[in-house]
């Protein structure tokens, strides 16, 4: 048995998938951003590659989502929406970015364990997965920090322009720009 097989097996039953859905998040983003990096083809997509960015089309097309993506998204947007209107002018507190941090994972914890998109729309969808995961990282250590806000809010721009999500709207906020 595995060293980390013992504490996996000594939590509680309703944190392990938690936990396990972490690791394959964790394991799924190493490998899109391998990938990437390298400029291998994406697995069973021979002789495309994924730019450096990792972000590209479905051939001329976006891609095509799923119920829970698009949920997990609009999820996501609307959180990111309310907490800039919540907080308007002023700074987010850290009880706001905190939330907000814990929104976006667990939304993608949902969008995770529900997936149904191609493993090829699934490569382009986690780099901006990590990109939302990142912010709200960066958010949670950082309430005050910017550019985690500014990850999060490019990674919901990009959103559409890579996959096709009937009726999204764009994130607009006091202070944003169009």
């Amino acid at each position: 048995m595995p060293a980390s097989a013992p504490l996996l097996h000594s939590l509680q039953p309703q944190i392990r998938p938690r936990i396990i859905q972490a690791g394959l998040l964790a394991l799924a983003m190493a490998s899109s951003s391998a990938t990437a990096i390298a400029g291998s083809p994406v697995s069973g997509h021979e002789g495309h590659h994924l730019p450096p960015s990792g972000l590209m089309l479905n051939g001329e097309a976006r891609w095509s989502t799923d119920t829970a993506l698009r949920s997990g998204m609009n999820g996501i947007r609307e959180a990111v929406v309310n907490t800039l209107h919540g907080a308007g002018e002023r700074p987010m507190t850290a009880q706001e970015t905190t939330a907000l941090a814990d929104t976006i994972q667990n939304q993608i914890s949902h969008m995770i364990a529900s997936c149904k998109l191609t493993p090829q729309a699934d490569a382009v969808l986690h780099v901006l997965l990590g990109q939302l995961l990142g912010g709200a990282a960066a958010l949670k250590q950082n309430p005050a920090d910017a550019a985690a806000l500014h990850t999060i809010i490019e990674a919901l721009k990009n959103y559409p322009v890579y996959f096709d999500h009937p009726d999204w709207k764009p994130v607009t906020a006091p202070g944003l720009p169009s």
